[in-house]
């Protein structure tokens, strides 16, 4: 089969949808399929490939002018399009936008996978909104610009031949976008190829977070958590660890005693299932996908930036080593176990294959 992988970010540059995307090409390429990669470039982060190709990838400047960027990646996808079976974008906005109007005009089938609400994710950070996400998509009115956001992502969606969503979660909150549910596919991302890393780094207890500086992941108040632990636990170091290449990323969190994630939303976090899979214990929020990971026995859940509810989560953990070792046991077999590669893989495959029978 012939896939063009069309993506919004991918590396060097960080995130869990680069690492997914990466990962996904290379194993599709292993099973004897044709892959190429088109993605949006960054300057400061990816020279020399500004426009370049690299081992089947198409960078694609960004331009401050979005609508600018989207026309060159829209002509890049029209042009290498063609010679695919089907398009794969993995955003229903930056890549999925162009990706669904190429289709079009080659009339070709398109899936899209969708990971949450880019209009939410830009009201918040525009601050044109202070709801969170499921109550966002209850408002009767939005603000031009995001009202705008929102029917193109809902437009791609219904326009796509299939769509494939990373959790139970967002299989229903897309499906209260209006797209029918036989378009909709769980498929739940893996953990990701995680190496084996020594536990034997620092001193005192390690507290870790990882994800960007956006309003929804908690971190002020995280902060303000582990300020007043550490009256009582003075050996408490809590790190944040924001833009940081994904090869430290997991070394500080294969370090960690415990892995803490206050966000007010997530669709699958690849971070946690990383931090499962290190065997380094997880607390997060009762939000999006997050319990359809961590579940009784596996982590903690608290509710979002309850800070009571933080700070003794933190501490149970600090005072029980056991507890530490059980939770940290259990969260990677159940990684193993419900969260392979293999899975992810075969599953993405019988989709697509859906739209190409005689691949």
């Amino acid at each position: 089969m012939k896939i063009l992988l069309c993506t919004g970010i991918y590396p060097p540059e960080p995130g869990g949808p680069a690492t997914y995307t990466k990962l996904l090409a290379e194993e599709l390429v292993k099973r004897g399929h044709m892959i190429k990669v088109i993605t949006y470039s960054t300057p400061t982060l990816s020279p020399p490939y500004q426009g370049g190709d690299e081992e089947g990838v198409v960078r694609i400047s960004r331009s401050w002018f979005k609508p600018l960027h989207y026309f060159r990646y829209f002509r890049m996808v029209k042009k290498l399009g063609k010679n695919f079976d089907v398009l794969y974008a993995q955003d229903p906005v930056s890549a999925g936008y162009p990706t669904y109007l190429a289709a079009r005009v080659l009339k070709k089938p398109y899936v899209v996978k969708a990971t949450g609400d880019y209009s939410w994710e830009q009201a918040m950070g525009r601050k044109l909104t202070t709801v969170l996400i499921d109550e966002f998509q209850k408002l009767p009115h939005y603000p031009f610009w995001i009202k705008l956001m929102r029917r193109i992502q809902i437009q791609v969606c219904k326009e796509a031949n299939l769509v494939i969503v990373p959790s139970e979660y967002l299989r229903r909150l897309v499906m209260g976008w209006g797209i029918k549910e036989k378009k909709l596919h769980v498929i739940y991302n893996a953990s990701l190829d995680v190496p084996s890393i020594s536990r034997e780094l620092h001193g005192g207890f390690r507290t870790v977070s990882v994800g960007r500086d956006v309003k929804w992941k908690g971190f002020e108040m995280l902060r303000e958590a582990a300020a007043e632990l550490q009256k009582e636990i003075p050996d408490l170091k809590l790190e944040i660890l924001q833009n940081t290449p994904r090869e430290i990323v997991l070394e500080r969190l294969a370090a960690a005693d415990v892995f803490v994630l206050n966000s007010a939303y997530e669709g699958t976090s690849h971070v946690i299932l990383e931090a499962m899979a290190l065997g380094t214990p997880v607390v997060t929020t009762r939000v999006g996908g997050n319990s359809e990971i961590v579940t009784p026995g596996v982590g903690i859940l608290v509710e979002f930036n309850n800070k009571e509810e933080i700070k003794e989560a933190i501490r149970e953990l600090y005072h029980d080593p056991s507890l530490r070792q059980r939770l940290a046991a259990a969260a990677t077999r159940m990684v193993k176990q419900k969260f392979s590669l293999d899975g992810m893989i075969s599953e993405t495959l019988a989709v697509l294959k859906f739209l190409i029978p005689n691949s």
